[in-house]
């Protein structure tokens, strides 16, 4: 703002234009300071040729202005203004000493009044031209043709590019590749065996942690089974130490152990309550089997359930013998059924060579079965038993291994009198 008043008032001190001649300006009209007086136009003379014998106008007039011109440069004759304001810096006209080019004499009126006029030049002489070469922009050369370039891609583009189309190509640079990174990655730091043990040690504090709280405790063991001794036996034979955590409990274990059991069919182990629970599923013995060893119960399928010490501690449950018999169990149960009759007297079976039945009664009598239709034949006896007291008789065997041609052996004491009595027979004859 005070730059502007100094301005103002510095223009207002100046004395007031004149028009060549004399005349003073009419209000409105501007003209370049000190105007000098100009020589009338020559009447007749030949009207210069625009251009002709002038500087360019680029050449006469910069772009940018001397900073110096403008406020208006004071005259010569003038007293220097006592306390000159300093010039503002506005970054718009160049601080460096300007010299405009100079007019031709020549020059009409109207050229010079839109023209600059400086106090060096003088009416009627002739200015040395400056050197405008330093303003002068330089015009730039046409460019040539641009290079044509070909738009098709390179091999190598084609091949990559053909290659990322490939589904399996981008399925393994998407997933298969931060993956392998990742397994480095983990590879790499495990490569220290401090931090394998640190780690290592870390998850052993936390499962220990975990196995140790109270709701995973064992207390206690409960097995359910038939027989008071079967679960006695099965808990002695695990031999558990309670408490323990069911994490150091092996149930896939303890059930192999269990159902190895002769007497233990299905087992199933569970924790409920703190509890260890085993289920025990028994074998029901069907029978007695006698071998070379001793006795032994067996179930339905020919299994072994357990060893007898004697005979009279199952009397309820028919006796098997002979190599093989627990194969054939399930035949050996058909007969003894069908010998219902004779229960009474009824001892056993006996397998013989492992492909047939002896029916073995009281007072040492065997029925001799075959291999194949062992119980039509075995019918086929009772049915004479029924009818004519077969078995009843002095008889040992009733050999029905040929079942077109039974056979009866009888008793030596029988087969002594038999004799006799055909010696007689035949004596009686012979009288």
């Amino acid at each position: 703002m005070s730059t502007l008043s100094d301005t103002a008032r510095r223009v207002q001190a100046e004395p007031p234009l004149r028009r060549p001649g004399g005349a003073t300006p009419s209000r409105g009209q501007w003209h370049w300071p000190d105007p000098q007086d100009v020589a009338p136009p020559q009447v007749g003379a030949a009207r210069p040729r625009p251009g002709a014998g002038t500087v360019p106008l680029a050449g006469r007039w910069p772009a940018d202005p001397p900073a110096g011109s403008w406020p208006p440069l004071p005259r010569a004759d003038r007293a220097p203004d006592p306390d000159p304001a300093p010039a503002e810096d506005t970054g718009i006209f160049p601080s460096a000493e300007f010299t405009p080019a100079p007019q031709p004499v020549s020059a009409s009126v109207t050229q010079r009044a839109s023209q600059p006029v400086w106090p060096a030049q003088q009416v009627g002489a002739t200015q040395p031209q400056a050197d405008w070469s330093a303003y002068a922009a330089p015009i730039p050369e046409p460019a040539g043709p641009a290079p044509l370039r070909d738009p098709s891609p390179s091999r190598l583009a084609y091949r990559l590019n053909r290659m990322w189309l490939t589904p399996m190509v981008r399925h393994f640079v998407r997933v298969g590749v931060p993956i392998l990174l990742l397994t480095a990655f983990v590879a790499v730091w495990l490569s220290d065996e401090g931090r394998r043990a640190s780690l290592v040690g870390v998850f052993s504090s936390v499962r220990a942690a975990i196995e140790n709280r109270p709701e995973f405790q064992v207390t206690g063991l409960d097995v359910q089974a038939r027989s008071p001794e079967v679960a006695q036996g099965v808990a002695q034979i695990l031999n558990v130490t309670f408490p323990v955590s069911s994490f150091h409990l092996d149930f896939e274990a303890i059930r192999e152990t269990v159902e190895a059991l002769d007497v233990v069919r299905d087992a199933s182990v569970m924790v409920r309550d703190g509890t260890l629970v085993i289920r025990i599923d028994e074998r029901i013995p069907a029978m007695i089997w006698r071998h070379a060893g001793g006795l032994d119960l067996i179930d339905a399928q020919g299994h072994r359930v357990a060893r007898l010490a004697t005979r009279a501690a199952r009397p309820d449950l028919p006796l098997i013998a002979g190599e093989g018999a627990p194969e054939a169990i399930a035949e050996a149960r058909l007969l003894w059924a069908a010998a219902t009759p004779l229960n009474g007297r009824l001892r056993g079976l006996v397998r013989v060579a492992n492909r047939r039945w002896d029916v073995v009664l009281d007072r040492d009598q065997r029925i001799l079965l075959p291999a194949e239709g062992a119980l039509g034949a075995l019918e086929r006896v009772l049915a004479l038993d029924a009818a004519q007291d077969l078995l009843a008789r002095d008889i040992s065997v009733v050999d029905m291994r040929n079942p077109a041609r039974p056979t009866l052996r009888l008793n030596p004491e029988a087969m002594t009198e038999l004799n006799r009595i055909r010696r007689l027979a035949n004596g009686a004859q012979s009288r």
